[in-house]
């Protein structure tokens, strides 16, 4: 018997983005079972344009509701949904024509508890998001999985499970008590957390059938507030509880141990993003350490751990966060400031290899993709590390063609780019894919794109400056 598809739609103020968000929901290859739109107190028309859709195709379900949230549309929506398996889609994106089709066929004769799928981003305000965080790993894609093993496997390349790149099986969610929790914004982690934890038949494929939008004055593009700073928090520390009573986790302890890091990142983040918020920020980030400071265990941490949090530091020592400090001088193992010299060292072994790898010695001509932060930090640490650049260096921007602040280079506009230099390096690793895909455009041929980093690096140039030469 086929498996029938709930797609659940919550609903908020998004009168400009809900149409192409149904049409792509209803022009499917194969129609979806069950379309539940849960409006959640939209005051701008969106509730008019859903009303409209209802009835124009009287199998949608529309359930309205006052302003409760995303969780508890989200919430309302699975206890309305009967399919075998359900699907998220925010109001603002939106989803190929195959995607019901894909997900029918992957579970057709396979007892999964989740499909996670691949995505594609479209931004429309600036943020640094890479298309490789939404991306698949082709080496493991179609491959059944625990859920834990999946995430040991694939973890942190692919630790960006939004809720809306997967299919759940129902009754999975129903037996586990999986849902969203109430009143928090990024409410989708902790589901995603226990999702990941619980299930024991999971597969990861690579087809891009979500398409996520980024626009301003949404949650992930906003600018930092104080109720944004508290859920982050209160999310990883209800998260961190979790992970104390899993045998799974605790035993992965150097896996858990990076998530938790993660946590205290995206804190870090907020705290250094608004004036406003750092001091009140600075004192949730004190009591994040303060509550996991037994557990870390520096000695098992790598190369980009150790510098995430030498960063914090660093930026903890600029705000005057002395209470901070001592919290990171306190970890067991004598403490972050003692390993200071071995950070340094290994990062300095790193970028002299990768950055020997350059040709910035050889008499070519090189476009390198970037005129910003990371650019200037990049050519600086190339001739503090190798030596002397010799190579004839010109500069490329993406839309608006600017002057080099030292004048010692020339800056070129992607318009304007030709097949002209001998190499053209992506000097960046949050937009290298978007940059590759522009010059790709251009046919600019492959062999001659130089991608400076890999999916797995996550210290990027500006980090090593941060960290290791402020």
């Amino acid at each position: 018997m086929e498996n029938r598809i709930s797609v659940i739609i919550p609903v908020y103020n998004v009168r400009k983005y809900i149409e192409k968000c149904l049409d792509s929901i209803l022009n499917q290859t194969v129609p979806f079972d069950e379309i539940i739109v849960v409006n959640d107190g939209s005051t701008d028309g969106s509730e008019i344009v859903c009303r409209k859709y209802q009835s124009a195709h009287p199998g949608i379900i529309l359930i309205e509701q006052k302003n409760l949230g995303l969780s508890e549309a989200r919430n309302r929506g699975m206890k309305r949904a009967t399919g075998d398996y359900i699907v998220f889609v925010d109001s603002d994106d939106w989803v190929s024509d195959c995607m019901c089709e894909t997900i029918k066929s992957i579970v057709a004769d396979r007892d999964l508890d989740v499909v996670y799928y691949a995505a594609q981003i479209v931004k429309e305000t600036p943020v640094k998001i890479s298309s490789e965080a939404y991306a698949r790993d082709e080496e493991t894609s179609g491959i059944v999985m625990n859920g834990f093993d999946s995430l040991i496997k694939l973890f942190p390349s692919y630790y960006q499970m939004s809720v809306c790149m997967a299919a759940y099986k129902r009754v999975f969610l129903k037996e586990h008590g999986i849902d969203f929790i109430k009143d928090i914004l990024y409410e989708d982690r902790f589901f995603s957390l226990r999702v990941v934890t619980e299930a024991e038949m999971v597969v990861y494929i690579t087809d891009h059938l979500y398409i996520r939008r980024f626009r301003p004055s949404s949650i992930v593009t906003s600018p930092a507030s104080r109720k944004k700073i508290r859920d982050v928090i209160y999310g990883h520390l209800r998260e961190w509880q979790y992970i104390r009573g899993s045998e799974n986790w605790i035993k992965e302890k150097s896996l858990t141990q990076y998530y938790v890091l993660c946590g205290a990142v995206m804190a870090h983040q907020n705290d250094v993003s608004s004036e406003n918020t750092q001091a009140e920020s600075g004192e949730y980030l004190t009591a994040f350490f303060k509550e996991w400071m037994d557990y870390f265990e520096i000695d098992i941490m790598g190369e980009n751990e150790l510098c995430e949090l030498l960063l914090m530091v660093n930026r903890a020592a600029e705000n005057g966060n002395r209470e901070l400090i001592e919290v990171f001088d306190g970890m067991p193992g004598g403490g972050i400031l003692r390993y200071q010299e071995r950070i340094r060292e290994l990062l300095e072994k790193k970028y002299k290899e990768k950055l020997g790898r350059l040709p910035f010695r050889e008499k070519k001509q090189i476009a390198l993709y970037g005129a910003g932060k990371h650019t200037d930090c990049l050519l600086w640490l190339y001739q503090y590390l190798i030596g002397v650049i010799v190579s004839e260096i010109d500069l490329i921007v993406s839309t608006t063609k600017v002057t080099n602040p030292n004048n010692a280079y020339v800056v070129r506009c992607l318009d304007e780019i030709t097949d002209q230099w001998d190499i053209y390096i992506l000097s960046s690793g949050v937009y290298q894919e978007e940059m590759y895909q522009n010059l790709r455009a251009k046919s600019i041929p492959e062999e001659k794109i130089y991608r400076l980093y890999d999916k797995n690096d996550a210290v990027d140039c500006v980090m090593v400056y941060e960290a290791l030469f402020s």
